[in-house]
């Protein structure tokens, strides 16, 4: 064993060196624009020198009188003026994934439903008309616009364009017309320079360019049908902060194209991050349906080992995509990580053959860092953080010594969170990344049975925690995940410093814990986020640990069984066993929990617990290699309460089995 702890030290370091390599400084100067997926429309005032008595900006939407004009009638007041009308549209929806479409009109006009003789009945015979591919632009002459181009495709007005005789601020623009500028998608153009702004309920679409000044300038508005791109841009942009609101457009879609299988899969995601997982899983099922044989599909699938229903099967399926050579390196990266996880979750684990795909996984996505375009380099940086993420886990899960767990897991998170951190300065689309690294590092950190170093990595979940709180545009949801992380991350922590028998700091960080969890699953309706198996084993094993400080360091068995009631009511909840240490764990918990009942004087739960334990300690020794000397304890303690409840022959079948595990050794 110590052969392969000092391979694993060599890959750190080979690892570290090849990455900082990789990393160049000039990538960091030019993330910000390519890597942001949506961004803020700068409205700033023109730099241009003003007089100070200068007039605010004249409507672009309605005719002005000129001087000229007002001397030639005589007459002081302006000329009436009666400007097209324009009557924007909406989407409703009273029932989730049902919704009521309208457009937006210019004159009553609505694209792609009025008919060419309507537009002809509304606005006469147009000055010109333009044959193009399959349709026509009739062009009219307008004020206050320079002209208005109206699309006709097999008789429907397909859309309607407004042409400014003069560019116009844009935030003038949003404000008369009565948009949010916030609810708009950005889209780039061929133009470096040249963008559009589409707001998908409506239909409407400014075209605009940024100046030298870097003042974003309409030049037109364009009114469209509803269009199912729009929201599914929007969506994929909202996804990383908005979890409401990217929900909302990916159903959207599904409403105007039920085929588009992309609506499903960002569904999908965005179920996922919320926590639920089950609607994540019928969403894939649907996309799956919509494109069979789309690996990227697949690999989702894979990674929600909780629905995987044959583990074989699906093993088969993702080492076929792994070894196809044909494919992408990063998909064939994703999928020796899927591999890696799929072993490490089953319900017999082989972390030894994880531990191996996983390194394999960061192999193939480290060839892929130098990539000419950035966007392949982070999706292959955050490949890599994955997979040492994932290692970090499998060591400290495997058959490893204590000394090489202690000396390896802490350097393979560390080089996780120096590659987050690299992303995360050049402002990766996906915020909660650090707080998501820093919930698995501690996680996997728990696991050791000696006391790590946590200061890091605690200050570094309390500042993006309270950064990430702040985040511009949040919704609920998204916050409600940033609690979760936190949350999760701090219990981890309770558990990892108990092993540095530090009662302060455990006393600390499990109260801080304990009461972001009481937040959210003690009210009348819990949300998915929470109301989940590894939730519950969090709150489950920190409710135990807080417990055991009452129980062995103050020896107040009374105190420890109040914690130990709300341990037991997670830690016995569906499938927790899966996000614990093993079943081998959780049965020592239980195993330790029944003696502090019995010792308070509740016989019939601490003879429960013992039983339940020792299921779980005998299935762990059946199925994941746990040793059974781990029983002899339990077993005694067994028939020493079968003996004081009055059960002479349950116990002496106990004690010889304790008996024989001592012959064993």
């Amino acid at each position: 064993m110590t052969g392969n702890c000092h391979s694993l030290l060599f890959t750190i370091s080979f690892c570290v060196e090849s990455i900082r390599m990789k990393i160049q400084p000039a990538q960091s100067v030019i993330a910000r624009s390519v890597l942001t997926l949506i961004f803020t429309i700068s409205l700033g005032v023109a730099l241009i020198a003003q007089d100070a008595s200068e007039e605010p900006s004249e409507s672009v939407l309605k005719e002005e009188t000129t001087a000229e004009e007002s001397a030639d009638t005589g007459n002081t007041e302006p000329k009436e003026f009666t400007p097209p009308t324009i009557t924007l549209g909406s989407a409703a929806s009273e029932t989730p994934g049902e919704f009521t479409f309208k457009p937006s009109t210019f004159e009553t006009l609505t694209p792609g439903v009025s008919t060419s003789a309507e537009v002809l009945e509304k606005l006469g015979d147009s000055r010109a008309t333009i044959e193009t591919n399959g349709s026509q632009v009739l062009v009219y002459s307008m004020e206050p616009y320079d002209r208005v181009g109206i699309v006709i495709k097999e008789d429907v007005a397909e859309s309607i364009h407004l042409h400014f005789k003069q560019s116009t601020e844009l935030k003038q623009l949003v404000t008369e017309m009565g948009l949010t500028e916030n609810a708009a998608v950005t889209q780039a153009t061929s133009s470096n320079k040249a963008f559009l702004l589409i707001w998908p309920e409506q239909g409407v679409t400014f075209h605009f360019k940024r100046n030298e000044e870097s003042v974003d300038l309409v030049s037109r508005i364009s009114f469209t049908t509803i269009q199912a791109s729009a929201y599914l841009e929007r969506g994929t942009n909202r996804q990383w902060f908005d979890f409401a609101g990217a929900l909302s457009d990916a159903r959207a879609v599904q409403a105007l194209q039920p085929m588009q299988h992309d609506a499903f899969i960002l569904e999908a995601q965005v179920q996922q991050r919320m926590g639920n997982v089950k609607a994540a899983n019928a969403a894939l099922e649907k996309a799956v349906e919509l494109s069979p044989g789309n690996t990227e599909l697949l690999l989702m699938q894979a990674g929600l080992t909780g629905f995987v229903k044959d583990t074989s099967t699906m093993l088969q399926r993702v080492r076929a995509i792994r070894n196809n050579t044909r494919l992408d390196p990063l998909v064939r990266s994703r999928a020796a990580y899927m591999l890696g996880q799929l072993l490490a979750n089953a319900d017999t684990p082989d972390y030894k053959q994880a531990m191996i795909h996983h390194s394999e996984s960061i192999q193939r996505a480290r060839e892929m860092m130098e990539d000419d375009d950035l966007q392949i380099q982070y999706d292959a940086i955050r490949l890599v953080i994955d997979g040492h993420l994932a290692v970090a886990s499998d060591i400290a899960h495997g058959t490893f010594t204590d000394e090489e767990k202690v000396s390896v897991v802490p350097r393979w998170a560390n080089i996780a969170w120096e590659l987050t951190d690299h992303l995360l300065q050049n402002d990766y689309h996906d915020s909660t990344l650090g707080l998501e690294v820093c919930r698995r590092s501690l996680a996997a950190l728990a696991l050791l049975d000696e006391g790590v170093d946590l200061a890091p990595w605690i200050d570094r979940v309390d500042q993006l925690s309270a950064e990430l709180q702040q985040t511009d545009g949040a919704s609920p949801e998204y916050l409600e995940r940033i609690k979760w992380d936190w949350a999760l991350s701090l219990a981890h922590g309770t558990e990892a410093a108990r092993k540095g028998k530090d009662g302060d700091r455990v006393q600390q960080l499990g109260m801080e814990s304990y009461q972001l969890f009481q937040q959210f699953l003690k009210v009348e309706t819990v949300s998915p986020q929470w109301e989940n198996a590894q939730t519950h084993a969090a709150m489950g094993a920190l409710c135990y640990t807080l417990g055991s400080v009452k129980a062995i360091d103050n020896q107040n068995h009374e105190e420890a069984c109040q914690w130990y009631d709300q341990a037991v009511e997670y830690l016995t909840s569906e499938n927790v066993e899966k996000y614990t240490r093993g079943m081998g764990w959780h049965g020592e918990r239980m195993v330790s929990m029944g003696l502090s009942y019995w010792k308070e004087g509740n016989r019939p739960k601490g003879l429960n617990l013992t039983k339940r334990g020792i299921q779980w300690i005998e299935r762990a020794v059946q199925l994941q290699e746990f040793s059974n000397q781990n029983l002899k304890i339990p077993y005694n303690n067994l028939a020493i309460m079968y003996r004081a409840l009055g059960q002479p022959q349950e116990a002496e079948k106990i004690s010889d089995a304790a008996e024989a595990l001592s012959k064993q050794r």
